[in-house]
């Protein structure tokens, strides 16, 4: 599109910009479409009064008093960026959490490791029936911190998407449900590793090496990424008002 006021007036809607951005919430990739679209309306307005006669610099600064207060820009799209992060996490956190699963029961398949109730379990110290219940005590854990993540991700995709016509506006809510998802996420493959770690010390000959890393690996990273993601969507929540 030919912008003919567009040179004259790029420094004035790219301040006008620069504020707008430094007052929107998340990360920047989560910015750029709508820095985009409003550098996109702001030259288009400023296009709209060059037209009528008026010299780039000025059009540009009336295109910028017609779109507004860049604070008030901000806090307008602050609602759409924070729906949009959360179901990215919540997605995320519901696509790798039953791929790390799969990793780490066939893991444990391949490993032929079972519960601590027959005599040849090498669990040295407590008693068959303290292990057995210590062992599924550990597995409960990481299947309700699973089952907590699962929920949590629905619960962000859900508060999203087409629901959100029908519902009242709670832009706090899903990056919430999101941050809980990952901080869920994390304690499920915290736990998962921390099994690991306790068969390493009990028989580590017994495991699969290269599932056992492949599993520990996925783990780590997803535990990394998660937490990062929780808290950037904490962030974002408190930025909300």
């Amino acid at each position: 599109m030919n912008r003919p006021a567009a040179a004259g007036a790029g420094s004035a809607v790219e301040r006008y910009l620069a504020e707008v951005t430094a007052r929107l919430p998340g990360p920047a990739r989560a910015q750029v479409g709508i820095v985009a679209e409003l550098r996109s309306g702001l030259l288009d307005a400023t296009d709209a009064h060059a037209r009528t006669g008026l010299p780039p610099a000025e059009a540009a600064l009336a295109a910028a008093r017609e779109f507004g207060d860049p604070a008030q820009v901000a806090v307008g799209f602050g609602a759409e960026i924070a729906a949009s992060q959360a179901r990215r996490v919540a997605v995320t956190l519901l696509v790798t959490g039953p791929l790390v699963g799969l990793l780490w029961v066939a893991t444990a398949l391949a490993s032929h490791l079972g519960l601590p109730f027959a005599p040849h379990w090498p669990w040295a110290g407590p008693a068959p029936g303290l292990r057995a219940v210590i062992y599924l005590v550990a597995v409960a854990a990481v299947a309700l911190a699973a089952g907590v993540t699962a929920w949590a991700a629905v619960l962000g995709i859900a508060t999203t998407g087409r629901l959100t016509r029908w519902r009242p506006a709670r832009p706090r809510q899903a990056p919430m449900a999101a941050a809980i998802a990952g901080f869920g996420a994390v304690s499920a493959d915290g736990l998962g590793l921390a099994l690991l770690a306790a068969q390493l010390a009990i028989a580590p000959g017994k495991l699969s090496p290269v599932l056992a890393g492949t599993a520990a690996a996925a783990s780590v990273a997803r535990m990394m990424l998660a937490r990062r993601a929780a808290h950037r969507c904490l962030a974002i929540r408190a930025s909300l008002t």
